[in-house]
Parts: structure tokens; sequence; C-alpha cells
């Protein structure tokens, strides 16, 4: 007999697909993970499991052991409330998801799934609850985005601080976050034989990132090329100053820090994020911003040419590999991920927006 015991054993183990109709005539040969394939539809499963179970065994930033009873949390508008939801649904463990609305468009799959699973959504707290009206004004005027998402994780971080059984996951600082993610490496690095010329992804909280290419330092391999992908015009956590930079050309922008430090977020300005850990260790050689435009027309290519129902960062990760893929020539493997289902995008469609 052949069978899984629990759905969190389908978890990884992704097939890597040669992309045969857009990659034609490229010169490289174009890879994509299919990581769309895990079981709630995107690659935040494999960290999401990671960090719960570092949870389990005590391993947090705080030391704090989740208990039998106890409940974790975290703020997200994105693929982390479906993929830590389904996780905690296997595991018989509550979750609590605040979600940053403002940032929402349209009617949010992603929300709904969340709570299919069994989680408690929550709208989480405004910027106004930790800011004066004229801070909240200002900051917003320079990133709106990131002004709920800081406020969001606020939240979090008072549940975890006014509730003995409560952990915060915090995806941003978990290092168990691009721990989980090393898997992703390995298996490239299997499925490819070794041979992977470069590789890169949208870049969040930099996890995949930084957990890929650990995975291949630590098998000896070295990729000629190491790439990053953020939205133009709402660079999150990364400043670029221009539409392709090398490495002294981008930089972790200094807003996520005065933020945290404006609405107290004290966790945020002593610990050290996953995107400090990825550019310490020299990750990536470039980076490049791209439109939502340019994002969604590869997205429904590729859907409708290589059978991929994939939502706005995979079709912005492809764009930029295929651009890769021209410069480094015949007979080189360029890889990177398929990120989601695009299905969780439906209330936004067309419009959708190609965010990390």
């Amino acid at each position: 007999m052949n069978y899984i015991d629990s759905m969190l054993e389908a978890v990884g183990s992704t097939p890597l697909l040669k992309l045969n109709k857009i990659g034609r005539g490229l010169g490289a040969n174009l890879f994509v993970k299919l990581e769309y394939l895990n079981p709630s539809g995107s690659y935040k499963d494999r960290m999401a499991l990671a960090m719960v179970e570092a949870a389990e065994r005590g391993d947090t930033w705080n030391g704090r052991k989740l208990s039998p009873a106890g409940t974790v949390c975290d703020s997200s508008a994105g693929n982390t409330a479906p993929a830590l939801s389904f996780v905690c649904a296997c595991k018989d463990i509550k979750a609590k998801i605040a979600v940053y609305r403002p940032m929402l468009r349209g009617d949010s799959a992603r929300l709904k799934i969340a709570g299919a699973f069994g989680s408690d959504v929550c709208e989480s707290s405004l910027p106004e609850q930790y800011l004066s009206a004229e801070q909240a004004e200002a900051l917003k005027d320079e990133n709106y985005d990131l002004t709920y998402i800081v406020a969001g994780k606020m939240h979090s971080s008072e549940l975890e601080r006014n509730h003995d059984d409560v952990i915060w996951l915090d995806q941003i600082y978990n290092p168990y976050n691009y721990l989980g993610q090393k898997a992703i490496g390995n298996e490239i690095f299997d499925q490819l034989d070794g041979k992977i010329d470069a590789f890169g992804c949208s870049v969040g909280s930099g996890a995949t990132l930084l957990g890929t290419c650990l995975a291949f330092r630590e098998k000896g391999l070295t990729p000629e090329i190491t790439y990053g992908v953020v939205p133009y015009g709402s660079e999150v956590y990364m400043q670029l100053d221009k539409d392709e930079c090398n490495r002294n050309e981008f930089h972790r922008s200094d807003i996520m820090l005065r933020m945290a430090k404006a609405m107290g977020l004290e966790k945020w300005t002593t610990e050290k994020s996953i995107i400090d850990v990825m550019l310490e260790t020299g990750y990536p050689d470039l980076f490049f911003r791209i439109t939502t435009e340019e994002a969604r027309a590869m997205a429904n290519r590729l859907c409708s040419e290589e059978g991929i129902y994939c939502g706005m960062s995979s079709g912005a990760n492809v764009a930029v590999a295929c651009k890769i893929a021209k410069r480094l020539g015949q007979g080189k493997n360029v890889v990177t991920v398929i990120v989601d289902r695009r299905d969780r995008y439906l209330g936004e469609y067309p419009n959708d927006v190609y965010i990390v």
C-alpha cells in the first residue's frame, strides 16, 4: 500500500518544469519550480510548517513554547494566511490571522481560504492606533502598504505580549521561514543534477531567495547570477535606485525601521530581519523592478501557453528569468519559482496587482 497519513506529508517535492514555449529562442533553458502545487496552493506551506514546528519545540525568538492548547498568530493579506491556516488545521492548532483590510483589493479569496481551514480571521489594528494623525498621514504618503503592514505586525506582537498561550510567528524576522524553504534549493539541485546557472524570484521577506541560495551554497554551488524582483513603485522592504540594480545600487529600505520605531514595535528594531541576513550573506547579485502590467502579461502567457494557472508574482519571476536567459545563452539553466495559484486572486480579476 502507498498512502500518506497527513496532508502535511504532501508539502514539498514539487515538480520542475521546462518552459518549452515561453522559453523558445531565449538561449538558455528556462525552468520553473511548481510551488503552486503545494496543498494550500503556494510555496508558503513550507515555511508555515517549519515555523509552527519550531514553535512547538520552543525555538522562538523569546523562547516561548507552543502549548497543546496554544495559539499561533501572524498578520497577512497574502499567501501566509491560507498556508498557516492549512498547517494548523492539520495539527489541530488554533491560528489567529490579523489582516490588513485596506490593502486588500476586491473580494479576497485568500481570506476565505484561511477561514475555510478554521482560522480565526480578524481585522488588524490600524496605523492610527499607534501614531498621531499627522504621523500616520505622513507615513502613508511615503509608503501606504507598509504603514498597514507594520501596524498589523504590532497587532500580532501585542497578542503575544498580552496572552501567555499565544506565539507570534513573525514571518518577516523568523529564521525558520528561510530555513523551511531551503528544501526548494535542495530539490532543484537534485532535479537538475546541480547544473544551475541562475536563480531568482520575487522578494518580500527574502526567505525563498535566501533559503534556496543557502541550500545551493551548502552543496558547493554558486550560480553565475542570483536575482531578486520587486513591484515597480511599491518597494516595501527594499530600495532600488533604478529598474535594474547591481549590488551597490540597492539596499534595505529604512522606512520599515522608522515605522517600527514610531509605532513601538520593539522586536523589529532589535532583531535581524531576513532581508538583513540575505544582504549580509551576499544575495542577490541583481535586483529588478517589474510593473504590474509586465507581471500580468507574463502570468497570462503562463496560463494560456504553458497551462500554469499562476498569479502575478509568478509572472514577474518568469519575466525577469527571460531576460537572464537571453544574457546567459545556450546550454545554461535559469530557474525561478511559480509562487501560487491564480484562483486566490479571482476577486481582483482582471485588475490583479503584483504585490509581494
